[in-house]
């Protein structure tokens, strides 16, 4: 079995052939309720033809929200959320998410500051510790949150 390829959007994680489908369901409910409610009242009622288009429209709308739930459902999300991992080994961690503390550091380096901030935010001091000092987002508050909490 193929992995799944997996990318960036709007600064999160998705994977590539999900959002496709995603995408195509969202079209596929949307466009279809709008012209399902527009072919409905036009068969059926003597509405004007300017309130059948505004009445199409939303159930077009009801149709995003439709769409949102199924693909919600559809396609559950791949991040897991590990609370109470300060004492986890972060090599071990690392390896088991596919990557190694090299890699993880050198991506560290490139990350936009909004990560960076969002991490902070988050308070994984450990992760942060691994940039290196001649990085852009390197703090040396990193090392010293690690060392507070080892003692």
């Amino acid at each position: 079995m193929k992995p799944q390829e997996f990318t960036k959007v709007w600064g999160d994680t998705v994977s590539l052939v999900e959002l496709l489908m995603a995408a195509v369901i969202g079209i596929v409910v949307t466009m279809g309720m709008y012209a399902l409610i527009g072919w409905l009242l036009r068969g059926f009622t003597d509405i004007p033809a300017g309130m059948i288009s505004g009445y199409a429209l939303i159930g077009g709308i009801a149709g995003c929200f439709i769409s949102g739930i199924i693909t919600g459902r559809s396609f559950k999300p791949k991040r897991e959320v590990i609370e109470g991992t300060e004492q986890m080994d972060l090599e071990r961690v690392l390896a088991d998410a596919g990557t190694s503390v090299k890699i993880e550091a050198e991506a560290l380096c490139l990350e936009n500051p909004e990560v960076i901030a969002e991490m902070e935010d988050l308070e994984l001091y450990s992760l942060l510790s691994l940039i290196p000092e001649n990085s852009p987002n390197y703090k040396p508050e990193y090392a010293e949150f690690i060392e507070r909490g080892n003692q």
